[in-house]
């Protein structure tokens, strides 16, 4: 494609040639091949602009930019404000707008997108539609499905396989949003059908700085330019901070519980879609929600295999998503009792008489909420095994060692995905919250799971938390291969 087809509806300043064919997009340049455009993109630790040599030695035609860089020859400049906007844009471009062919179903907040997105993403196939996934475990298109490298990929990745469900007659998507998607502009250039937001809480402080700051990136993308309809969970504070000032059109959801545990909001009797009467087992969750009938005090039962009450208020805003998709009420309830549990997120196993639960809970929202859903599922002991991971937030490691042992009868400490930090020195600092002496430090993850199977009595939990469905440890740079579900079998 001629380089000033791609620059079209781009602000940007151009020295070279604008005829210069790109044969690829690109923002590593150990990846850049002949005719490639090459994206000078600046980190926190690393600025594209220093990698242009390498880039253009491997084929690069043409770079962007945020400053010109004087002296370079035979290559096409595009200086533009911020280079990551333009890198979506762009993308937009390269493969002519396939997300506006789309309907797409976006889920943000810090706890239940992977779930959320899921049930979307089956709910829909099931009621005979072409819907593919994209988030944390993975991309679904038709019958392939791809490694995801992150929660939501970059743009020139993301419009490639948007272009593929177009050429494979997709309809709609079903996506995770990161709020580092929305802060980095990976999402400019299309429009959301629908955005859903499920609560906000501790997570990725490291980059952000503060909650304010998390909120405002998450915030962003409820903007008419970028969704057509928002779903907000109206239990969660900063849901109802956006309600205080969206300009769209947005529809709520609550659950009617006296005992709500982590939501700090009453029922929001004004909601559009309310959970009562929810009453779950080891299999099971049951629960009422309000009739579409206005006019009659009716309630209808919704049964789902997904269990805890946080999962509650995940399918609420499942049901509204589809029912403002306009499909059909009782349909819906149907197929949501047929869809099994989400991969790694609340998945029950039965070893020597013990139950034990695996379930990705990494924040200290996600490891209170499993933790108490533990509680209401057995009479008897909750052991529970996690860890924090290096490189982010130490601020959480102390307040995840606190609530462990305040819900938990006994906790191992042990490792997650140290990265580059000691794994040793992250477990002590985990250690520094546990208000009792009933712990264990156990830095094997696999030996951690053994000992807690093993050293407890008949009819007790084991809750391992942290990883979920992950297929790695990350430490020192290396994937060394690992599964809490193989160790379990």
């Amino acid at each position: 494609m001629k380089l000033f087809k791609l620059l079209k509806n781009i602000k940007c300043r151009v020295v070279g040639s604008v005829l210069t064919n790109i044969t690829g997009l690109y923002h590593k340049d150990t990846e850049v091949k002949e005719g490639g455009l090459f994206f000078c993109l600046r980190g926190t630790n690393v600025d594209g602009n220093n990698f242009i040599n390498s880039a253009t030695k491997n084929g690069a035609k043409a770079i962007v930019t945020e400053q010109e860089i004087y002296g370079l020859k035979f290559v096409t400049q595009i200086i533009v404000k911020n280079a990551r906007e333009a890198m979506s844009l762009i993308s937009c471009n390269f493969y002519n707008y396939p997300a506006n062919k789309l309907k797409i179903i976006g889920v943000t907040g810090t706890n239940g997108k992977t779930t959320i997105s899921t049930l979307i993403f089956q709910a829909l196939n099931n009621l005979g539609e072409k819907c593919a996934l994209i988030g944390t475990n993975g991309i679904i298109i038709g019958n392939k499905k791809y490694d995801a490298k992150m929660t939501t990929p970059d743009p020139i990745e993301l419009q490639k396989y948007f272009a593929v469900m177009v050429k494979n007659n997709i309809k709609y998507v079903s996506m995770e949003v990161s709020a580092h998607a929305i802060f980095l502009h990976k999402l400019d250039g299309y429009k959301f059908e629908q955005m859903i937001f499920t609560n906000l809480s501790e997570d990725h402080l490291d980059y952000f700085k503060n909650m304010e700051n998390y909120f405002k990136a998450k915030a962003k993308i409820f903007e008419q330019k970028h969704t057509n309809l928002a779903i907000i969970n109206a239990d969660d504070f900063y849901g109802n901070e956006i309600i205080k000032s969206i300009k769209l059109p947005y529809l709520t959801y609550s659950i009617n519980d006296s005992n709500k545990n982590n939501n700090i909001l009453p029922v929001q009797k004004n909601a559009n879609l309310i959970a009562t009467n929810i009453k779950f087992n080891e299999i099971m969750t049951y629960f009422n929600i309000n009739s579409d009938d206005t006019k009659s005090n009716s309630t209808i039962l919704v049964k789902t295999n997904l269990i805890g009450k946080f999962n509650v208020s995940n399918t609420l805003a499942v049901i509204l998503s589809l029912k403002s998709l306009n499909f059909d009420g009782d349909k819906i309830i149907e197929t949501l009792a047929q869809i099994p549990p989400v991969d790694g997120r609340f998945n029950l196993f039965y070893v020597n008489n013990k139950t034990v639960v695996i379930d990705y809970a990494h924040t200290p929202d996600g490891l209170k909420c499993s933790l108490f859903t533990c509680k209401e599922i057995t009479n008897g002991k909750i052991i529970c095994v996690f860890g924090c991971g290096g490189n982010r937030e130490k601020e959480k490691r102390k307040l995840m060692g606190k609530i462990a042992s305040n819900f938990a009868d006994f906790v191992i400490v042990t490792t997650d995905n140290p990265r580059y930090e000691d794994k040793y020195e992250i477990a002590s600092e985990v250690v520094s919250g546990i208000t009792n002496k009933n712990y264990k430090v156990i830095i094997d993850r696999a030996e951690a799971i053994k000992y807690a199977i093993s050293n407890f009595n008949s009819g007790d939990l084991v809750l391992i938390a942290g990883k979920g469905c992950e297929k790695y440890i990350e430490e020192n740079g290396v994937f060394l291969p690992y599964s809490d579900y193989d160790v379990i079998n």
